[in-house]
């Protein structure tokens, strides 16, 4: 099939292709399918995927049930397969890309057609499990969450709507597809399909978590982003002023999951909960504080401050899902 043919993806020179194939050597299929799907991040997304599960459950066997086994499912092929999806949506430009070039094999080596159908059946077997968990609590609002997580992923990586492209569109898209729905599909299938006002707000601070995540993220990639006329919010409004952004919006996301926490759990949970957010919070104000303009902001975020960095980005969501499971342990 020619690149030409593939729904929803601008073409590729052949010259292009033709001059990295001679200097890459093809990867095998089961390569391609890890490559496409980005297992090895499992690990760095578990308690985005769990937490609203473990601050739900009012006892252990809540997190052994079948709704929550079926939920976990969901979250965690909607997560991968996210990836097929943007790997589809990238490919020109990962092409184009020395780093990336790759995920542009491995898109290849499946194909076009069969990386998108790849994701479509994905996709629908998600939907098939939210329909049944749907049917075990009685209520097909956790479809409809899923299927706006799908949406979601559509609206950010599929011209001609590339929210992706559009600023603070970007950090909104992202915020939906890793802070809002997973949590939102975790704390349901725990909670007979229901959520009070303590799982709201400390759903709304995981969620602008993952809207921060997505200011931030966006400086490293800012000259990239720049040259494929990417308009996230780093290349759109400064690289040093998306840095503000990412460490303004953390600050009522601390607020929101410290009331929740203590709504639901009480207030020593609430302070040992709230730890992770509140450290990342002000680790990435000094970072800021070391920040005088766009270029060292950029180069800061790409130093070896990362490792560190990223850390932080995990203890967001560990010390949560680790205070819902403690709390679980200790009330039985």
């Amino acid at each position: 099939m020619s690149r030409a043919m593939a729904p929803g993806v601008p073409d590729v020179p052949d010259s292009a292709a033709s001059a990295e194939a001679a200097t890459t050597e093809r990867p095998t299929l089961f390569a391609a399918f890890k490559t496409l799907h980005r297992f090895e991040v499992g690990p760095i997304y578990l308690f985005v995927l769990l937490w609203g599960m473990l601050v739900a459950a009012q006892k252990p066997s809540d997190l052994w049930s079948a709704a929550a086994l079926l939920a976990l499912f969901i979250n965690g092929l909607s997560l991968f397969s996210g990836f097929v999806l943007n790997n589809y949506s990238d490919y020109p430009i990962d092409r184009r890309s020395k780093l990336k070039g790759y995920v542009a094999d491995a898109v290849e080596r499946v194909g076009l057609r069969k990386t998108l159908a790849m994701y479509w059946i994905e996709q629908a077997l998600t939907v098939a499990a939210a329909a049944i968990v749907s049917v075990l609590l009685d209520n097909w609002l956790f479809v409809l969450v899923k299927l706006s997580g799908i949406v979601a992923g559509i609206l950010y990586n599929a011209e001609p709507m590339r929210m992706k492209r559009r600023g603070i569109w970007n950090p909104v898209m992202l915020s939906i597809r890793f802070g809002l729905v997973p949590g939102m599909i975790a704390y349901f299938a725990v909670h007979d399909g229901t959520i009070g006002a303590g799982g709201w707000m400390l759903l709304a601070g995981a969620t602008l978590l993952s809207f921060s995540r997505g200011f931030w993220n966006s400086v490293s990639d800012t000259d990239e982003d720049r040259a494929e006329n990417i308009l996230t919010p780093s290349v759109l409004h400064g690289p040093r002023a998306a840095m503000s952004g990412a460490v303004l919006s953390l600050l009522p996301a601390c607020a929101l999951i410290a009331v929740g926490l203590w709504v639901l759990l009480g207030p020593l949970y609430a302070l040992v909960g709230v730890a992770g957010p509140v450290g990342a919070t002000v680790y990435r104000y000094l970072l800021l504080r070391r920040v005088d303009d766009d270029r060292g902001a950029i180069e800061l975020l790409s130093s070896p401050v990362r490792r560190i960095d990223a850390r932080w980005s995990k203890a967001t969501y560990w010390t949560i899902s680790l205070v819902g499971l403690a709390h679980v342990v200790i009330a039985t």
